[in-house]
């Protein structure tokens, strides 16, 4: 079950009613969902079936078809991805979803976008205010502490990408190394992204932002979720009683948060009867 904290932020209702003699339905936004370290689109399998309306999964740039070297990831390179594959779609309004360190890509990615975007989620989602990289946020006091394991898992991995498909997949073609270790993937993309500075830039202030608050994560604490919450600007936070990854452990959940926000958007469409 969760609970939503914010104050006054109330679902609306999907209404069906008559106009010129035609019934109405509720055209959704794309809900546009971005991974985070040491994952790939398939982690959101579960939540996309429980949406109510369109969705995109993306992979970001180093896994699956869309291989790239680890070890150079960069938020605006992830943002460029997302948005091409967004452009593909031919989506007029999406809500973005951002995982983890999916959180860093959705204000570049929202900057892209423009107008298109309704809403903003970060789901247990690191992110950084303007200027600023998550290493402030996650370690204050010693920002650059893990510089060092950063520099030489790159050197390690150098060259590499992650395979991630899944069973009877065709391999991949690329000339890159490919890897299917999650956790050394996980850390070299978590560590390479949280040393960038964040920008905000063509993101309005008045855009509604909502942060899902995972109560049993053994990443962030409280105090670090409380700062998350800040540095996103999030005006709603909804607690669910889950891990950090809360669209495998938590999937039903996680899709009506996403519901609900997107739900917000929806937008009557006259159809035959």
């Amino acid at each position: 079950m969760f609970d939503n904290a914010s104050t006054g932020a109330a679902a609306q209702a999907h209404p069906a009613v008559r106009t010129f003699g035609l019934l109405s339905r509720p055209m959704l936004p794309t809900v546009v969902l971005i991974h985070g370290s040491g994952h790939s689109s398939l982690i959101w399998d579960d939540v996309v079936a429980k949406l109510d309306g369109p969705a995109l999964a993306v992979d970001l740039p180093g896994r699956r078809r869309r291989p790239a070297d680890l070890t150079e990831g960069t938020i605006e390179a992830s943002s460029a991805a997302a948005a091409s594959d967004v452009e593909e779609t031919g989506a007029h309004r999406v809500v973005l979803v951002g995982h983890s360190s999916g959180g860093l890509i959705l204000p570049s990615l929202a900057a892209r976008l423009g107008p298109r975007v309704c809403h903003l989620v970060f789901v247990a989602g690191l992110i950084a205010r303007d200027g600023h990289s998550v290493s402030e946020v996650i370690s204050p006091d010693d920002p650059d502490s893990m510089l060092g394991t950063r520099d030489a898992l790159r050197q390690r991995y150098r060259g590499t990408t992650f395979g991630g498909l899944s069973e009877g997949e065709a391999p991949i073609e690329t000339d890159l190394c490919v890897t299917e270790d999650v956790r050394a993937v996980g850390s070299i993309e978590s560590l390479t992204l949280m040393y960038q500075p964040v920008s905000w830039l063509g993101v309005p202030s008045s855009m509604p932002r909502t942060f899902v608050r995972c109560l049993a994560d053994p990443i962030q604490p409280r105090l670090m979720q409380a700062q998350l919450i800040e540095s996103a600007g999030a005006d709603e936070v909804f607690d669910i009683d889950a891990d950090h990854t809360p669209a495998v452990s938590r999937p039903d959940e996680v899709a009506a948060i996403v519901n609900e926000v997107a739900g917000r958007y929806a937008v009557n469409h006259p159809s035959g009867p």
